[in-house]
């Protein structure tokens, strides 16, 4: 399959997912758990849907064909991947502490890239630098 095609299809899914994790944000679930567990119950209750949508995200930013048109800004801190994937690694950046975009000759590319990417193998293997926004 293309990645054109396959793109398209992820885009589909993902509404679908989105849909999904819409109509159980509105349900009252949350209303009906004890206040000192009901993030980690709520939690529970969205996994599925939040962890598709996250593996769909990661596919689609690994075919995604990068758009090379924006500088690099001059705030952030640009990296080797190789330092950034050492960094996540060791503890150093967690998802919760921002997101970085792969860049390639002072261009930023269009595609994020997060710290969980490093543990799901999720690491485009055709940039070899990425600049690193902190929340």
């Amino acid at each position: 399959m293309d990645n054109e095609k396959r793109l398209a299809e992820i885009e589909v899914e993902l509404e679908i997912v989105r849909k999904e994790i819409r109509v159980k944000e509105q349900n009252d679930f949350y209303l009906h758990t004890d206040p000192a567990t009901s993030w980690d119950n709520f939690s529970k209750y969205m996994k599925p849907e939040w962890d598709r949508q996250s593996k769909l995200d990661r596919e689609k930013r690994m075919l995604m064909t990068p758009v090379l048109e924006r500088d690099v800004p001059s705030y952030g801190h640009q990296m080797p991947l190789k330092e950034f994937i050492e960094c996540v690694e060791e503890g150093g950046f967690i998802d919760y502490d921002g997101s970085g975009e792969y860049t390639k000759d002072g261009k930023m590319s269009g595609i994020t890239i997060n710290p969980s990417d490093v543990d799901s193998d999720s690491i485009r293997n055709d940039f070899d630098t990425i600049i690193w926004f902190n929340k």
